[in-house]
């Protein structure tokens, strides 16, 4: 796999950069991960496929690109509830509501991000390249979260958080596939504050 380094770049290449990646994540979102390639990302950004060779060298090291754009962007949407889990902590009930509560609303609010990222987790399936970038993915993440579950009470906040994400992933991928009428009211907020409480050493 080849990873352009990107140190380098001015500032032009950087935008140029994350222009493609922009591209990438669009491409995958309205055709999927399997259509992803430098030639369909070049035909939507309107580029070359040179110039997206030139900065990516390959479809994986695009893909771990896209994979890392995601992260970033939903990390930095983490850190903005940080302080608020980290306050309910010490009351189960509420926490789960303001997970849930964010889940929704980036699945409302920027609903297309929401399907590239769970399509960007099947192409980890079938390409083993991309897992470093996923795990590294799941780390950030579980770090931001990481007090806020240890004033939970939980014994293991990188395993808790790992146990709740996925269950988060599965059912959004569901409700993205099949949408149930109340599905924040009955099936996802309940479902989160049973996790939550199993998880919580609060009564």
């Amino acid at each position: 796999m080849q990873i352009k380094n990107t140190e380098k770049l001015s500032t032009k290449g950087e935008l140029k950069r994350g222009a493609l990646i922009d591209a990438a994540l669009r491409v995958i979102l309205r055709e999927g991960h399997h259509n992803l390639s430098l030639r369909t990302v070049a035909k939507e950004a309107g580029s070359s496929h040179g110039a997206v060779a030139y900065y990516f060298g390959s479809r994986t090291a695009l893909m771990c690109a896209a994979i890392d754009q995601a992260c970033a962007r939903i990390a930095e949407s983490l850190r903005e509830i940080r302080p608020q889990l980290e306050d309910s902590a010490s009351d189960p009930l509420s926490f789960a509501t303001i997970i849930a509560q964010y889940n929704i609303r980036m699945l409302i609010d920027d609903r297309e991000l929401g399907i590239a990222v769970y399509e960007l987790n099947l192409a980890g399936a079938h390409n083993p390249d991309l897992r470093p970038s996923l795990y590294k993915w799941g780390k950030i993440h579980s770090d931001i979260c990481h007090e806020a579950f240890l004033r939970l009470g939980s014994k293991n906040p990188a395993e808790d958080y790992a146990f709740l994400l996925h269950t988060i992933g599965g059912l959004i991928v569901a409700q993205l596939s099949l949408p149930r009428h109340e599905f924040e009211s009955k099936v996802f907020l309940p479902a989160i504050k049973r996790l939550v409480l199993s998880i919580s050493d609060h009564p």
